[in-house]
């Protein structure tokens, strides 16, 4: 699930991209009122038009998003000035390198006129289409986060506070423990929650160890809120969330950039590889029809990003009535249905349905794998830190998985290496996965054969 601050952080910089690409169409249109064509008598025009967009580009990458943290009424007053203002030291960029230059006789100041004002109003009308259609648009798309805050006093009642007079915020309040009781905090593990934010006084803070254990089973993100109004806290590990400061306990690598880094990466990659091995899942497809009674697809409710579950497709490799008293942990090489299943499972075909996942956006292609929601109760009990794995989506494939820790292995080891992966994200490592378990597979083929 994308928040609104990151589809706002996409559309930011969308509107970017097209301001320069207004500049950019202005420029010539301008030049083909002034002299009946597109192009200029000579190339001083192209070298202000180029100019322009370089200078307006790096303004705005400095500037960016100063006017869309506002979020007072007059937000749009502000975004027009900014853009102006933006403009207009672009604008001014160049006359003055004109004039040193002594190149100004060279360009036409009719032309100069029409480009500067025919710019202006476009780059106000986009900025009034984003911030009266395209934002509201993404906003009312988007699930807001559920939250749970813990605590009472000052801080507390301005969170309480901020989110009723934030309707259009990504964040609704789902449950409030001002005064909590013993057992309270432990049974939100048991919710499904986004965040959960700790808002204590600083004369409560020693509560906070204990706080911590207690929601030790809960899968979503965590946040402190420290009381501390008369310091400036140092950013590291912290974030702003509706004009409050909030330290990340334990929180996702996947926010602002690298969230639509690694939804684009999802997206693009699941879309080519379903592109290409269509033959390969066709042909598979109809092998398991032919050589097993029953359908095709296995569906079972696997647990994903924050706990929730989702319902995640694999080629069947079983009996359809393997389940039938009750789901059994492990044991994988001895439900298979045919022998058509062991070669599946040796290749991993079984899993490649999977990528249909990918591409609605309940899983990732690299992450940790998603178990079922029978056994997370039994193994968040047995094993430390183990729903620290869900801050991040399920993936086909991971760290763990590519050093070979599949199907039945240990699950302490598999639990360290997916809270690595989290630790350490990288694009290079997502790529580091792919290419490592394509080697893997084909390794495997090598040796069936």
């Amino acid at each position: 699930m994308q928040s609104s601050k990151n589809s706002s952080f996409l559309a930011n910089h969308i509107q970017r991209f097209l301001n320069i690409g207004i500049i950019f169409l202005a420029g010539y249109i301008s030049l083909h009122f002034r002299f009946g064509q597109p192009t200029g008598p000579n190339d001083f025009y192209d070298k202000c038009i180029y100019g322009a967009c370089l200078i307006f580009l790096f303004l705005s990458s400095v500037s960016q998003g100063q006017t869309r943290r506002n979020h007072h009424n007059n937000q749009t007053i502000n975004a027009i000035k900014r853009i102006s203002k933006l403009w207009v030291i672009s604008f001014i960029a160049i006359v003055l390198v004109l004039i040193f230059t002594q190149s100004g006789n060279l360009v036409s100041r009719i032309w100069l006129l029409l480009w500067a004002f025919s710019t202006w109003i476009l780059l106000i009308a986009l900025e009034l289409f984003f911030e009266f259609g395209l934002t509201p648009l993404l906003r009312r798309n988007i699930q807001p986060k559920r939250v749970a805050l813990i605590g009472s006093g000052i801080v507390a009642n301005d969170l309480v506070k901020q989110l009723k007079n934030n309707a259009k915020s990504e964040y609704v309040l789902a449950l409030e423990l001002a005064n909590p009781k013993t057992g309270d905090i432990e049974s939100l593990g048991n919710q499904i929650l986004d965040e959960i934010w700790i808002a204590l006084p600083i004369h409560e803070a020693n509560q906070l160890p204990t706080i911590i254990q207690q929601l030790r089973f809960s899968a979503a993100n965590i946040k402190y809120v420290p009381d501390l109004f008369t310091f400036r806290l140092i950013n590291h590990g912290s974030s702003a969330v509706l004009g409050v400061q909030m330290l990340n306990l334990n929180s996702s690598p996947f926010t602002g950039e690298n969230l639509i880094l690694k939804s684009i990466e999802d997206f693009m990659l699941s879309l080519a590889i379903l592109i290409c091995i269509s033959p390969l899942l066709l042909f598979v497809a109809i092998a398991v029809k032919l050589t097993s009674p029953g359908p095709i697809f296995y569906r079972q409710e696997r647990v994903g990003l924050n706990g929730k579950p989702f319902m995640m497709l694999k080629f069947r490799s079983m009996p359809v009535d393997i389940e039938k008293d009750g789901a059994h942990w492990g044991g994988s090489d001895n439900k298979v249905a045919h022998p058509l299943a062991k070669w599946m499972r040796r290749l991993n075909l079984d899993e490649l349905p999977q990528f249909i996942n990918v591409l609605k956006g309940e899983m990732s292609i690299v992450g940790p794998r998603p178990e079922r929601t029978e056994f997370i109760g039994q193994f968040r009990d047995q094993i430390p830190n183990y729903m620290k794995k869900h801050l991040v989506k399920a993936g086909i494939t991971g760290w763990a998985q590519v050093h070979g820790l599949r199907g039945d292995t240990d699950l302490y080891k598999r639990v360290e290496y997916d809270l690595f992966y989290i630790e350490n994200w990288s694009l290079w490592l997502d790529i580091k996965i792919i290419l490592m378990t394509a080697i893997q597979t084909l390794q495997s083929r090598n040796t069936s054969t």
